[in-house]
Formats: C-alpha cells, sequence, structure tokens
C-alpha cells in the first residue's frame, strides 16, 4: 500500500535541490495557469519566477514588440521548462494571452505616465523660460 506524502516549502529547497528545479515560485506558476487565474495573479507569479531565472522584467516587455503569436511563443520560451506553446492545454493558452494583454496594457500605462511627466517638465520650462512655438512666434510678429 502506498505511502501519503505531503511536500512541504522546505522540501523545495536546500542540497538536494540545488537548481531549484523544484521552485515555489515555478509552482506557483503552474497552478495559476492550470487554473485559468486572473492574469494580475498570472503576471505577479511570472515574474516571481522569471527573477529566479534572473529574467529582468524589462526582457518580458521587450516580446510586446513581437506580434501577438510571437510574443506568446516568447514567453513560453522566457518561462522554460521546454515547454511545447502549441501542445498546452487551451485553458493555459488563454490565460497567457490574457497576461500577455495584461503585461501590454501595464507597459502602455507607464508610457503614458512618463509622456505625460515629460510634457509637464517642458511645458514648466516653457514658461520659465519664455520659450515660443514656431507658430506663436509666427502669430506674434504678425499682430
Amino acid at each position: 500500500m502506498p505511502k501519503a506524502f505531503a511536500a512541504q516549502f522546505s522540501d523545495l529547497s536546500g542540497p538536494t535541490n540545488p537548481t531549484g528545479i523544484l521552485s515555489p515560485a515555478f509552482l506557483a506558476l503552474k497552478q495559476a495557469l492550470d487554473r485559468g487565474d486572473d492574469p494580475e495573479n498570472v503576471m505577479q507569479a511570472l515574474y516571481d519566477w522569471l527573477s529566479q531565472r534572473k529574467v529582468e522584467p524589462s526582457h518580458v516587455d521587450k516580446i510586446l514588440e513581437l506580434e501577438p503569436a510571437a510574443a506568446y511563443d516568447a514567453l513560453i520560451g522566457l518561462i522554460g521548462g521546454k515547454f511545447s506553446p502549441k501542445s498546452l492545454p487551451l485553458i493555459v493558452q488563454q490565460t497567457i494571452q490574457k497576461t500577455i494583454q495584461k503585461i501590454a496594457q501595464r507597459y502602455v500605462e507607464r508610457g503614458e505616465q512618463d509622456l505625460a511627466k515629460r510634457r509637464d517638465h517642458l511645458t514648466g520650462l516653457k514658461t520659465r523660460y519664455g520659450v515660443e512655438s514656431a507658430p506663436q512666434l509666427v502669430r506674434r510678429l504678425l499682430v
């Protein structure tokens, strides 16, 4: 008769798992994908896992330059584990695609915030130093 077994957090680290093959971060990502979890939760699990693999969030942002299907394949490649992108269960594929959309949404929001800050800074400089745009200069000279 097989013996019952329960894994503990301490089972996932230490000298018998030196390469972190069994990782709490990977298991959290796997569970989030398997459950079709909220993209926000999947994104957090993804970044936790990738940080263990020394993959910077900016590297994830670079996949957004690709077409959506290629971005999906690229993200699967970043996750590792020799997953075959097309053979993953449909719920996992859909969850990854929704997560990529969430990553893109955050990226766009950050970019828009940066643009707004830059615009405010430039407006301040224009006001402080009396800088005029070409149309403003022409209007002032024609008056």
